[in-house]
């Protein structure tokens, strides 16, 4: 305001004209929570086969909110058999975690397949989210799920894709070992050791990391699982999705609402 016409007021001031401005061309957020069953419905009709489901708690106040739009839902069959999830915070006035589900698509770029919004990142709300998700898509051969180690997804996962493999985000694993081991070293071998296609290359970075702090860095990381997050002990497809930042990218798009 001050570089363009030369008016000088407050930050809050300022603050409180955009959103002013955003309420006149949005509508207030209280507003959009009243109308969200409308929405749905009308998502529903104008979008065949979208699921949009609401949870109240008391039959009166929000909780869960999912939805998954009927094509992408239908284009999913077109994609690669992988299901990348990440949670984020809100940032708005009202508070809650947003949960995400991404996919890859033939050209190797984001493709978004259903979100939520629930109340905090627990068991209850991730299993939520995983039924709705589940009885979007249905049951898939060779799905696979890619996530950080967040312990709620993990949990879901397990409760409603029984028997579908659970995949660990390398880039999280990484920060997991720099807090634990304050160790550059140790994180470049592991990235090694993640990366490597072949046993025997495989085999060179993980003797190195048998020899660091009397095996620790080993032990710890094959009670979360080798196949979990080596190339070489995967059992199923990953398609070289190794991380969560493809949902971690659908998260940053949608930061500014």
């Amino acid at each position: 305001m001050r570089r363009e016409y030369g008016v000088n007021i407050s930050y809050v001031k300022a603050w409180h004209a955009r959103e002013t401005a955003y309420a006149l061309a949005r509508g207030t957020p209280e507003e959009s929570y009243v109308i969200l069953h409308a929405y749905g419905e009308v998502l529903k009709m104008e979008n065949p086969g979208t699921r949009f489901e609401i949870e109240l708690q008391n039959d009166v106040h929000f909780k869960y909110m999912f939805m998954a739009l009927g094509p992408y839902i239908r284009g999913f069959s077109s994609c690669r058999p992988v299901i990348i999830v990440g949670g984020s915070h809100l940032k708005g006035k009202h508070k809650g975690t947003m949960l995400v589900g991404v996919s890859m698509d033939g050209n190797n770029q984001v493709y978004p397949l259903a979100y939520a919004i629930v109340d905090n990142e627990t068991d209850r709300a991730s299993k939520w989210f995983m039924s709705n998700l589940k009885c979007a898509i249905g049951v898939h051969p060779n799905l696979l799920f890619v996530s950080d180690r967040a312990v709620s997804i993990g949990n879901a996962i397990r409760a409603v894709f029984s028997t579908t493999f659970h995949g660990l985000c390398t880039y999280h694993l990484k920060n997991n070992i720099l807090w634990n081991f304050k160790d550059n070293t140790i994180v470049g071998i592991f990235k090694d050791a993640a990366r490597a296609f072949r046993m025997s290359e495989f085999q060179v970075h993980w003797d190195q990391l048998r020899t660091l702090r009397n095996a620790v860095v080993s032990r710890y990381l094959e009670d979360i699982g080798l196949e979990r997050w080596a190339c070489v002990y995967q059992t199923e497809r990953r398609y070289d999705n190794m991380t969560s930042n493809n949902a971690e990218c659908f998260n940053s798009l949608t930061k500014v609402y």
